[in-house]
């Protein structure tokens, strides 16, 4: 209480003069105590300032946050939370001298041990002017403070239950970690021992820690001492639970209703604490393949930690908490194919859900009955209750305001908009007296009759992602496969696509090869194939598989699989979930130093222009789209945001520039701030256009301000080299540095003919250039670099001295050395656990790199050998010989693409590849004219052909004039292609 009246004093005393005060206090709950005590009894108003994690500069921040204003005195908050606290330090020492000339009022920063500690060593002189008041908590308050904390934790993982896990900092507050790592040196000092109950309580709080770092091992390490403790001494007052026959699978106790639950904190916790293990060895078991021992060894621990965890809950008597934690076990077993059980698991978890009225768990085991039934081949009864699921599901969501078409949902159960389909509904769902409740049942959706039984609040659990929906979904689909409804499985597959990977890409993986299958049984044969490029990416991506073949690699997206965490994991603490990262496929190349100099190149002031070259598939856009242009967007220079802007269509390159740089005003990672904003980009987890209520906390009206929203001249409609060039200078002067990035530019000299267009570009380019900080990518084939001499000719381009192949200015991307090949193939297949005999890689690489002249490896042929290698599971050196080497690899892989063109197509497609060979083992140049004159076919059916052998990667497509001309894309395709024909 004296300090307070002290600082308030002080702060009285100096009104109208500058004073500088550090107010320190470790912990954001006494710092509030502290904070409403000195409103009270100040006698001048106090203004408060909170800075954002972002802030790059003190002085000016507070300078237009105040205007021309001088409060009575100033407080500021958030120095803790700031990003990057050392650059923002250093700036604050250099303008000291503008606080005492401009601040004629007492300045009161906020303050913790780790900010004071910087303050001194990297502000020194800054430092010097303040005087510190320190608010220190009592060593009583501090303990209680820490057994609040952990308790509150507790309440609210089993308030959640299994279906919403969410990080330590969403439960406890930003700065958790901290605090507590601050009382604990606290107590420390003053040699006071923690209790054992509370130690063991941090130990859970460090384990949710490293659970969500990623850090499974050490997770464990926590749990289980956290374990130790809650198990070391019986539970007290241990009563039977009352037996109704019922028997969970593997638990070996009755299940029991009560509607009151007799509360019982150490066995509460002690269950907490075995789901958590189960959760880290579930983890663990996803870092396998099936056939790997180790996969099944996991998930049998996970298996008994969860079957321990719900039989603490049993004989606590709490089956509201066996209701929130059973389907974790029903996830498990789906894992261990262990349909019985899971049966079983499920039929109970239904009497459960329903009588605790929990719509998504119940949608949940709905799914699991239709995964057994699935399994079991009973097509009708996984049909209808994968219907139910879907129902319920989307019944939650319409009550929270977010389905959006109530006729897609009634169209489940009657097969169509207006049907009268009747269902063979499931008798456990269904009764009698249900029916007579709903007369219509018959000509209803499931949706009625479920109305009854499922009873959704306003405020039922939330759909934290969009898993589930996919997965219901895709239970649907696999059903009417087998009933003959393909039409109606695609369609929902196609739905289910259109919610996106989110945070499980196995399933989403599944959805796309179901629904490859069924394109490829209508003779969909170009979208079964666009299908089957994505699934190969996308598993690529998430090192489910090494190699992808001749598609492009695409940046990962974070929050995945790779990282090690469950499918409904929100602990992981990684910031703009979602956000692209750069491919790990790129990080375990070796091009990963490409990118750093690409990177360097962009943040130097020296490299106004970036010429990216090489030879067709080399990976140029691979490079791109996979490495820099995700690493750019990680990567802030000083206090501007790297913001590139990629085109790569040029037949109307100002339109489609201009759709890129209004896209690119929202990847800032400055936050857009608007008192009243519908936010049209944002969309809700269900992928539908979300209302202001639904958005994310960050774009809600209480935490927008208009000061920061920047007007633009730039609308669809005016797309004028002139204001796309105006826009980009107002981006400049919002702290941003847009990185304008054309790819695959040899594109552009065959979209823009005439010589008028070409030199509308390149003025426009030149003017580009001129704008500071603004930076340039050109990337094209080596083919086309005489191309960029002819068309710079026609302006004056000063910025580079009128050299634009100067070598400073030209990055060459070309084929590996071995010794890179090497490590490339090591690295993939070590991250996709797909394993190489040392014998066999070398022998690989040997092969490899015979067919370039130099000695080298092409990217592109690694990729084709690499992906047929783990198509046919081809490991050791015996294997490879015996299956005929890399030549055999690449003929097959080569019959593959073939087969993709569908059985009646395949005549067709070997000719087209003949036609681009000729008896001198030579690679012919053809128009798709020369093409379509050996071969009677129509124009689109030529067509369709012509593109998939494209987008495999077998064929390469030349602009040219007047007509586009085809060729093999490598030598060695030429002899399997005349042996075959």
């Amino acid at each position: 209480r004296d300090t307070v009246e002290e600082l308030a004093w002080a702060i009285a005393a100096s009104e109208g003069q500058f004073l500088l005060m550090f107010a320190h206090c470790n912990y954001a709950k006494w710092r509030k105590r502290v904070v409403r005590r000195l409103h009270k009894i100040s006698s001048v108003p106090i203004r408060e300032v909170f800075l954002e994690p972002s802030a790059c500069t003190l002085y000016t921040t507070l300078r237009q946050e105040i205007g021309e204003e001088q409060p009575a005195a100033l407080m500021v908050f958030g120095l803790e939370s700031v990003t990057d606290l050392d650059e923002l330090l250093i700036a604050t020492n250099q303008v000291r001298e503008e606080f005492r000339k401009n601040f004629q009022f007492p300045l009161v920063l906020w303050i913790n041990d780790e900010v004071l500690c910087k303050l001194i060593r990297i502000t020194p002189d800054f430092h010097s002017w303040a005087t510190t008041v320190m608010f220190e908590i009592p060593t009583s308050s501090l303990i209680s403070n820490l057994k609040q904390k952990t308790s509150s934790l507790f309440t609210k993982v089993l308030e959640l239950g299994a279906s919403e896990i969410y990080p330590n900092d969403a439960i406890l507050g930003a700065g958790y970690s901290q605090e507590i790592k601050f009382a604990l040196r606290d107590l420390e000092s003053g040699n006071h021992e923690l209790p054992p109950q509370l130690l063991a309580s941090l130990n859970f709080v460090w384990g949710r820690e490293a659970y969500g770092l990623g850090k499974i091992d050490v997770a464990i390490t926590h749990y289980q001492k956290s374990l130790e403790f809650w198990q070391q001494e019986p539970r007290k007052h241990q009563s039977k639970p009352e037996n109704n026959g019922e028997i969970l699978p593997g638990l070996g106790v009755p299940t029991f209703i009560s509607r009151k639950p007799i509360i019982r904190p150490r066995g509460e916790r002690e269950a907490v604490i075995l789901f958590h293990l189960g959760l880290c060895y579930c983890d663990q078991a996803k870092q396998y393949r099936p056939t790997d021992p180790s996969y099944g060894e996991n998930w049998h621990k996970a298996k008994e930690y969860l079957e321990q965890c719900l039989l603490v809950f049993e004989q606590e008597q709490r089956p509201d908490l066996v209701a929130k934690f059973i389907n974790q076990l029903g996830q498990i077993l789906q894992s261990l194919e262990a349909w019985e059980d899971l049966a079983s698991l499920a039929k109970k978890s239904l009497a459960l859900h329903r009588t605790y009225s929990a719509p998504v768990q119940l949608a949940q085991d709905y799914g699991f009955i239709a995964k057994v039934a699935l399994h079991k081949s009973s097509w009708q009864e996984a049909y209808t209750n994968a219907i139910y699921a879907n129902v319920i599901i989307t019944k939650v969501t319409e009550e929270q305001g977010v389905a959006q078409d109530r006729e897609d949902l009634l169209a489940y159960a009657t097969g169509g908009r207006g049907g009268s389909k009747k269902l063979s509904y499931h008798p456990a769902s269904i009764q009698p007296q249900q029916q007579q409740q709903y007369p219509d049942y018959q000509e209803n959706s499931a949706l009625s009759c479920l109305n009854g039984i499922v009873k959704i609040d306003q405020d039922a659990e939330q759909i934290i992602n969009k898993s589930p929906v996919a997965r219901y979904l895709l239970l649907l689909a696999q059903a009417q496969q087998h009933l003959g409804q393909h039409s109606k499985a695609i369609s929902h597959l196609e739905r289910a696509r259109e919610l996106g990977i989110g945070d499980e890409p196995k399933l989403y993986l599944e959805i796309l090869e179901t629904l490859e299958t069924l394109y490829w049984q209508q003779k969909r044969y170009q979208a079964a194939f666009t299908v089957k490029q994505e699934r190969f990416a996308i598993a690529q991506q998430n090192g489910l598989l090494a190699f992808i073949g001749a598609g492009k690699l695409k940046s990962s997206q974070q929050n995945q699989l790779a990282q090690n965490h469950l499918a409904q994991n929100h602990l992981a603490q990684t910031k703009n979930k979602g956000s692209a990262t750069v491919s790990q496929a790129m990080t375990a190349s070796d091009w990963q130093h490409k990118v750093k100099e690409l990177v360097q190149r962009i943040a130097s002031t020296q490299h106004k222009l970036t010429v990216i070259y090489g030879q067709a598939g080399v990976g140029k856009s691979s490079l791109l789209e996979a490495g820099l242009i995700p690493a750019l967007k990680q990567q802030p220079i000083g206090n501007r945001d790297l913001v590139p802007i990629r085109l790569k269509v040029y037949t109307d390159w100002e339109k489609e520039l201009g759709k890129r740089i209004l896209e690119s005003k929202g990847e800032s990672s400055s936050p857009l701030k608007v008192e009243s904003l519908k936010v049209e980009g944002y969309k809700n987890n269900l992928g539908l256009s979300a209302t202001l209520r639904e958005q994310p906390a960050n774009l809600q009206p209480a935490n927008l301000q208009p000061a920061n929203l920047q007007p633009t001249n730039l609308q669809p409609t005016n797309f004028e080299p002139a204001t796309l060039l105006d826009q980009l200078q107002k981006n400049q002067r919002q702290n941003q540095r847009n990185i304008l990035i054309f790819d695959q530019f040899e594109e552009f000299f065959f979209a823009c003919r005439e010589p008028a267009e070409q030199k509308r570009f390149f003025e426009f380019f030149r003017d580009c250039l001129n704008i500071p900080y603004l930076k340039v990518i050109l990337c094209l084939r080596e083919d086309y670099l005489h191309l960029l001499l002819k068309c710079a000719r026609q302006v004056d381009l000063d910025a580079i001295n009128n050299d634009i192949l100067n070598k400073g200015i030209l990055y060459y991307v070309g084929n590996f050395s071995p010794e890179e090949a090497k490590s490339i193939i090591y690295n993939l297949t070590t991250r996709a656990k797909f394993y190489l005999e040392d014998a066999l890689l070398d022998e690989l690489v040997n092969d490899l790199a015979k067919n370039e002249p130099v000695g080298e490896v092409s990217p592109i042929e690694l990729q084709i050998v690499g992906v047929q290698l783990q198509t046919e599971q081809i490991t050791t050196l015996a294997a490879y010989r015996q299956n005929g080497s890399k030549e055999k690899l690449v003929e097959r892989y080569l019959e593959g693409v073939v087969s993709d063109c569908g059985s009646e197509n395949q005549n067709a497609a070997w000719k087209i590849l003949g036609l681009l060979t000729d008896n001198y083992g030579t690679r012919p140049f053809r128009t798709k004219d020369d093409l379509g004159a050996e071969l009677q076919l129509s124009t689109d059916h030529l067509d369709f052909l012509i593109e998939l052998l494209v987008k495999s990667g077998l064929v390469m497509k030349w602009q040219q004039e007047p007509d586009a001309q085809y060729q093999l894309m490598y030598d060695y395709l030429v002899e399997p292609i005349l042996r075959h024909c």
